[in-house]
């Protein structure tokens, strides 16, 4: 149990300091973006004098670009509520259960999602083509979704073997 809390307050400490100021940060992009796309060109480092319609491009890219990372967040804020289930003593209920497969999906499609949009972003802005077959963060962050994927599998199935064993005189 001591470990339990250790990785809670770890976990509500990234989400105080790194999370919620990241929250804000990419939303006051997402806005400033509308105003002054010149600003995320910078940011981006992308040259966009030879892209044609380079404003929608950025505005595209920057958009999509917040909303992984929101998504990514939010499936932080899942696991930190489920944290909770098991500092009360109940790791099989259905809400774990249901939150680990709901991030496995979410974080499956990120990192598909997010290993597309960078492929499009080197081939738009800078002209090159280049397929990693290497380990990048992306793979790993679909191996995470599908590490909780099969975790939501195996906390069904003991939640199953449970309800049996209690059934058991």
């Amino acid at each position: 149990m001591k470990k339990l809390n250790i990785l809670k307050s770890l976990v509500d400490f990234i989400w105080i300091f790194t999370c919620i100021p990241l929250i804000l940060l990419l939303l006051f992009v997402s806005v400033f973006v509308f105003i002054d796309s010149s600003i995320t060109e910078a940011v981006l480092n992308v040259d966009t004098s030879e892209v044609a319609n380079s404003s929608a491009s950025v505005i595209i890219t920057t958009l999509v670009l917040a909303t992984v990372l929101l998504i990514g967040i939010y499936c932080f804020y899942l696991f930190r509520k489920t944290l909770r289930y098991f500092q009360q003593r109940k790791p099989f209920h259905d809400y774990v259960i249901a939150t680990y497969h709901k991030m496995g999906n979410l974080l499956v499609a990120t990192g598909i999602v997010a290993t597309v949009l960078f492929f499009v972003i080197k081939l738009i802005f800078e002209s090159r083509f280049e397929i990693h077959l290497g380990l990048t963060p992306y793979v790993f962050i679909v191996c995470l979704g599908l590490f909780f994927m099969v975790l939501s599998e195996i906390f069904k199935i003991a939640k199953t073997a449970k309800q049996e064993n209690d059934l058991t005189i």
